[in-house]
């Protein structure tokens, strides 16, 4: 009987955790954006990977997900943002932590901008970003 309501207590706990707040919402979706973050092999401070931030969000700008970056080769971040609502138009952006700084202290310049998008479903669209100092 014990064994029954340890096992009855973790399914419910597994339950309640793996339920995100999008999906919660009801925006969760089978969506995904891909895509890489260039960046100049010299004259930046600081890790690239770790100060840029790809969010997905609606118009409303909310923020639907992050993408996990990861360093990648020659000079390039791959991210990932899954679990996105399909059919509905998403705006796509590049966030850059105010520590990444050029070698003249400016912050690097970020093409493209806020891309929007409606993404099919079980779609993987590519967005790839460049990160330049001048």
């Amino acid at each position: 009987m014990l064994r029954i309501a340890v096992a009855a207590l973790v399914v419910a706990a597994t339950g309640c955790a793996s339920s995100g707040g999008a999906a919660a919402a009801g925006r969760a979706g089978n969506a995904t954006v891909t895509g890489s973050v260039a960046y100049p092999a010299s004259g930046l401070s600081g890790d690239p990977c770790s100060a840029v931030r790809v969010k997905v969000s609606e118009n409303d700008g909310v923020a639907l997900g992050w993408g996990e970056v990861k360093q990648s080769r020659n000079n390039r971040c791959s991210y990932n943002v899954g679990g996105l609502p399909d059919g509905k138009e998403l705006n796509v952006e590049l966030a850059v932590d105010a520590g990444l700084k050029c070698a003249n202290g400016a912050a690097p310049t970020v093409t493209p901008g806020p891309t929007k998008m409606t993404i099919a479903k079980f779609a993987a669209p590519v967005v790839s970003f460049k990160l330049a100092c001048e």
